[in-house]
């Protein structure tokens, strides 16, 4: 097996002072070193291009700041221009706010790594952990993600769950460079890059999930996307609240969106082509058929209670 290879990590940042080197020590922190930082800053107005510029004076060899286009362009935007500029056999994605574990970037080369030797050359993959949730002090608030927001990712990886729920989270994601190819550009109706990602994985390619928990992914009031705790609360108000409905209906209209982004992208198996053409089309059907449409061909989120809302509100 081949573990000398190179692996890009792609950083990009948004107002992220308060995290941002705690972040970036733990990454020179790694128990493995032929890894290069790719750090791009999406407009910020405090001191993350200062910090982000100390950083790439003190190594230069370790990170490449990106400078173009210098205009915000958004989180899928922003990482689409770092895989864009990215040339390794391998790429890991990281946000500005976490502390990474020594063995991250090991472990999920490893496991890529397997995916790669048990399949056909040029497979693209996609593998990812779980992680340690934690309050901006690294206080431990979950010891799984996964179980904090009641996810099992073994049993959410087929492409007809992707399509309605997304389980990968970017940060504790690494993918090859098949994948990469296949999935650029990444269109606007990308949800977020890592499911975009997950997609394109799931239809031509392979996914792997992996248990160990290999990050602190830290929640503060400035998260873009935080981790929700999966509580009666939550459920009550996603499901029987207006504006709760509302948000649930437009996120699953936006999933259709993506799906048929996928469906215009560009070549994918046959197969995979007709399991998202069906999803799509479920939004020509009716009440009914909309609803057994889902149930035939298993376009199931995890968990009984989020099937409930999916089948009240689709």
């Amino acid at each position: 097996m081949v573990t000398s290879r190179q692996i890009d990590i792609l950083v990009s940042t948004y107002n992220g002072e308060d995290y941002l080197e705690e972040q970036l020590e733990s990454i020179f922190s790694q128990d493995i070193h032929d890894w290069h930082i790719l750090i791009r800053d999406d407009g910020s107005e405090d001191r993350s291009v200062s910090i982000i510029e100390e950083y790439a004076s003190r190594y230069p060899d370790k990170i490449t700041v990106i400078t173009q286009p210098s205009d915000r362009i958004g989180i899928p935007g922003a990482f689409e221009c770092l895989l864009e500029n990215s040339s390794s056999p391998y790429v890991a994605f990281c946000d500005q706010d976490d502390v990474w574990l020594p063995n991250k970037l090991r472990l999920l080369r490893e496991c890529i790594q397997q995916v790669e030797d048990t399949n056909q050359e040029g497979v693209p993959v996609l593998v990812h952990s779980d992680l340690k949730v934690v309050n901006n002090k690294l206080d431990k608030l979950a010891d799984s993600f996964w179980k904090y927001q009641k996810l099992n990712p073994s049993k959410m990886q087929s492409l007809e769950r992707l399509l309605v729920q997304n389980c990968v989270t970017g940060c504790a994601a690494m993918v090859n460079r098949a994948l990469v190819a296949r999935a650029l550009p990444i269109p606007k109706d990308a949800i977020m890059h890592d499911w975009w990602l997950a997609l394109i994985a799931a239809s031509e390619g392979k996914i792997k999930a992996l248990s160990t928990r290999t990050m602190d992914y830290r929640q503060h009031e400035h998260n873009s996307n935080g981790a929700k705790k999966w509580s009666s609360k939550y459920i009550l108000y996603k499901v029987f609240t207006e504006d709760g409905r509302q948000e649930s209906k437009f996120n699953l209209q936006h999933t259709l969106q993506q799906a048929l982004a996928l469906l215009e992208h560009g070549d994918i198996k046959d197969s995979a082509r007709c399991v998202v053409k069906r999803y799509v089309d479920l939004n020509e059907l009716n009440w009914f058929l909309k609803r057994v449409k889902l149930i035939r061909y298993g376009y199931f989120k995890y968990g009984f209670v989020r099937n409930l809302g999916l089948f009240l509100l689709i």
